[in-house]
């Protein structure tokens, strides 16, 4: 057995001998020049830039046009600078610019700090956990806020369920929990009857719950359509306005939580049935 001699071994080192052992190293650099260049140009010419490949020391990067290109060239050695600081090395001593098609978003980096309300909201959203993984709790909250404000940016808009911004609608996750055969139950028990929402939670969880509420919301609107048109070709007969009147009011009990409802809250009622029943009040008022 060899005897070893020397400290302990950094593991920077050990990790360095191993991918150079293994001729991996070269392939890390280059991957890591690709990566960071989102972070050397910024978030507004990194959506109209896309890193490559990087052969030898150069780096390849594909922009939208030739106008683009030249603007760029010009001021590559402010970029390659940045590039290499962000590196650490020489790794990158060239960036060449062409024009391709750029087929997909290139994601910007994320914010290194929150503004004041985004803290807040990462702080409250950190409370409910117990007081021993508050640090770990808080900088999990800040991960997914700092996440959230990044989509906002990129101008997604709000899932429809969980609201949270997404580029898919619903977004991918709330996608599969309407999807939730359990889930599809409960929204048939909650056209019928909208107090039962606060209770869902408990058995389906804050997420089931919410994908509940929106296929119920979403059976009701459409059968408030139907009932809309029927209303119109029976003249506006008592007993289908009667009966959109309390089809309505179940959806608007969705829609803000409450059974209970005030003269407000009727305002959030989709068009086509508020007009058919502000229709009949003018009707029975003649």
């Amino acid at each position: 057995m060899t005897r070893r001699t020397g400290g302990t071994r950094g593991l920077r080192d050990v990790m360095g001998t191993m991918l150079s052992r293994h001729r991996l190293q070269g392939g890390v650099s280059r991957a890591r020049s690709i990566l960071l260049w989102p972070q050397v140009v910024g978030p507004e010419l990194s959506r109209l830039t896309r890193a490559r490949t990087q052969q030898g020391t150069t780096l390849f990067i594909e922009v939208r046009d030739s106008s683009m290109a030249h603007f760029l060239t010009l001021q590559r050695g402010a970029f390659l600078k940045r590039l290499q600081e962000k590196l650490g090395d020489q790794s990158v001593t060239e960036l060449r610019f062409s024009v391709g098609t750029l087929n997909k978003h290139v994601p910007a980096p994320l914010p290194d700090s929150l503004p004041a309300p985004d803290q807040r909201r990462a702080r409250e959203l950190a409370q409910s956990a117990p007081e021993s993984l508050q640090d770990v709790a808080l900088k999990a909250a800040e991960a997914v806020t700092r996440a959230r404000r990044w989509r906002e940016q990129q101008g997604y808009a709000p899932c429809p369920v969980c609201r949270e911004p997404s580029p898919t609608q619903p977004c991918r996750a709330c996608g599969l929990t309407l999807q939730d055969p359990n889930v599809k139950r409960a929204a048939v028990r909650l056209v019928r009857d909208p107090a039962r929402l606060p209770d869902l939670a408990a058995t389906l969880g804050d997420s089931g719950s919410e994908a509940a509420r929106y296929l119920a919301m979403q059976a009701l609107g459409e059968q408030l359509d139907v009932l809309a048109l029927e209303c119109v070709k029976s003249g506006h007969a008592d007993h289908y306005r009667e009966f959109l009147r309390q089809q309505a009011a179940l959806y608007l009990q969705l829609v803000h939580r409450r059974a209970k409802l005030s003269r407000s809250d009727w305002s959030a009622l989709p068009d086509k049935p508020a007009q058919v029943l502000k229709a009949g009040k003018e009707s029975r008022a003649e």
